[in-house]
């Protein structure tokens, strides 16, 4: 309970920011809570005084009174779930914008680490569940909380020997809740699970659909999802089968209640201890303040959803991020740099065996270095330390004789520029893929990096030339208008640190005769580290070095 009330108190200081109208939503639900009682007040004079003692006034002032009440009512309802459906889904909006953040800001090893889908489902699954909580539950505890505190001080004011009655029924009610809560909150965690993989599943078919036609896999993927989607079907029954049993539950204890009331209120009516008005009116607000207690008993499960989801929301909240942007300075560009590792080993968490091991290369400023070796040798790791992506197990990496372990990693990646095999474009336009990460680049820098790159051909060829849309990563491209537009985006960057990780060997002839010349332009005057098996046959190089099974085989400097 102090973890659930703990993770709820921090979901509420996400709304503080808008504590003004959070505060228009409380007062307005009070004054709702404060009118419920009086109905049933009314009611007791409307039979007393108007259906028995038959006066006058009281026949006019009491139905204009209950119309009032109603109105007033009413308005209070309308302010109260507008403005705490403002601040819901204002809280919600900054929650998913900083899952989104931090998800972006997770080191490479937690990506790696995470199971598949479960960052997508974090922002379509978890913060609608969080939202929900949030928009429906705070409304729902605190306004019917209120409710269920008036109507009890006006039963207790009207008869304090009836209201023994419920002494019996809080005890069994907070018993059936608490009891609910335990295993809504199991039934949640396994349900946030299986989303996440059934998310996975999604996108990773999506991503592979030609492997899938190609190979004929459909069958295989298919029977995939329905086992996954039978498992979620499963536990989202298990949460309905425990919520769903939670109303009748607490309706058949009113129901008791209500019966044991009538049975005493019938006896104290017959010794003249209560009026017909008052038992009448006792027994509405009785009736009444069932309502509200149903719908907190209800409400436990939306609760018990957000508190799982949320939990999972922080758990990545409070983990380590990679500092890239907070804070993150305009770091200037060198104006040349040389690249050295000094026996730089590396093996990756829970492993034994080293996936570099003693690497000791310089790229001198304005050298091209090509890296061979066969797959598994270790090529990609070691692109991946440069970058900062993994960090190396012993060694150190240096920029301009410099440590880039001491450095920010903001600094570090403002030195490398990256064209890989796989190139990821984005479905905007042309423009702003090559400004990417760059967005107040003004059009002639973005022309003279498109030219640069052999680009502009193909640019000038399109729809809507710069402007043209192309289609989620890219695919409205071929695969060398792709790769060219990277080779732009690198020139725009302007990094003296080349990383090529086999940029060509997708691309047909055609094709890679254009990205050729567009990285032969790349490449000048800046420190080049290229991955190919054909290293010679694709670009200039001033050395070749070999690497195999995780070690240099070749002298690595000249």
């Amino acid at each position: 309970m102090k973890k659930d009330m703990s993770t709820y108190l921090r979901l509420v200081k996400e709304a503080v920011p808008y504590w003004r109208i959070a505060a228009l939503a409380m007062l307005a639900m009070a004054v709702t809570a404060g009118l419920e009682p009086v109905l049933p007040a009314l009611m007791a004079r409307l039979i007393d005084e108007s259906l028995i003692a038959q006066q006058p006034d009281a026949l006019l002032t009491i139905p204009l009174l209950i119309v009032g009440v109603f109105v007033l009512k009413g308005i209070s309802e309308y302010v109260a779930s507008v403005s705490s459906q403002y601040v819901a889904h204002r809280t919600v909006a900054d929650i998913r914008s900083q899952v989104f953040a931090v998800q972006l800001d997770l080191p490479m090893e937690e990506h790696g680490d995470e199971e598949g889908g479960r960052m997508l489902s974090r922002i379509t699954y978890d913060v609608a569940q969080v939202g929900e909580a949030v928009s429906t539950a705070w409304m729902v505890i605190i306004k019917d909380s209120l409710m269920i505190l008036g109507l009890l001080g006006f039963l207790v004011y009207t008869s304090w020997q009836l209201s023994l009655a419920l002494l019996i029924a809080a005890p069994v009610v907070q018993y059936v809740v608490k009891k609910a809560a335990v295993k809504m909150r199991r039934s949640n965690e396994d349900l946030q699970t299986w989303t996440g993989r059934l998310t996975g599943l999604v996108e990773e078919s999506l991503m592979a659909i030609r492997d899938i036609k190609i190979f004929g896999g459909h069958r295989n993927q298919q029977a995939h999802f329905d086992d996954i989607n039978r498992r979620l079907r499963q536990e989202q029954m298990r949460v309905v089968k425990i919520q769903s049993l939670n109303v009748p539950l607490v309706q058949i204890l009113a129901a008791l209640t209500i019966g044991l009331v009538i049975i005493m209120g019938t006896q104290m009516s017959a010794r003249n201890l209560l009026s017909p008005g008052e038992f009448i009116a006792y027994i509405t607000a009785m009736g009444m303040i069932f309502d509200p207690v149903r719908r907190l008993t209800g409400v436990n499960a939306t609760i018990q959803r957000g508190l799982a989801a949320a939990e999972s929301i922080y758990a990545i909240f409070d983990q380590r991020l990679d500092e890239q942007r907070h804070p993150s300075p305009d770091y200037p560009a060198l104006a040349k740099a040389s690249l050295a590792f000094e026996k730089v080993s590396f093996r990756y968490p829970g492993q034994t065996e080293q996936v570099l091991t003693d690497i000791s290369l310089t790229v001198h400023s304005g050298e091209t270095v090509a890296l061979v070796g066969p797959s598994g040798s270790g090529k990609s790791s070691l692109l991946a330390l440069i970058a900062g992506f993994i960090q190396p197990t012993s060694g150190e990496i240096r920029i301009n004789e410099m440590a880039v372990s001491t450095w920010p990693l903001a600094q570090r990646r403002r030195q490398l520029s990256l064209v890989g095999q796989q190139v990821n474009l984005f479905d905007t336009t042309v423009e702003a893929n090559i400004a990417f990460g760059h967005p107040d680049a003004s059009f002639e820098a973005i022309y003279e990096a498109a030219r640069q790159a052999h680009a502009l051909d193909f640019i000038e060829a399109l729809p809507e030339g710069f402007q043209t849309r192309i289609g989620p990563f890219g695919n409205r491209l071929s695969g060398g208008q792709r790769q060219r537009l990277a080779i732009a985006r690198a020139f725009l960057k302007d990094a003296p640190i080349l990383l090529l990780d086999e940029p060509t060997s997708a691309l047909d002839a055609d094709a890679r005769d254009h990205v050729l010349a567009g990285l032969e332009n790349l490449k000048r005057s800046r420190s080049t580290l290229i991955i190919s098996h054909q290293p010679e046959t694709l670009l200039s190089v001033n050395r070749v070095v070999q690497l195999d099974r995780g070690r240099l085989l070749s002298p690595p400097t000249r």
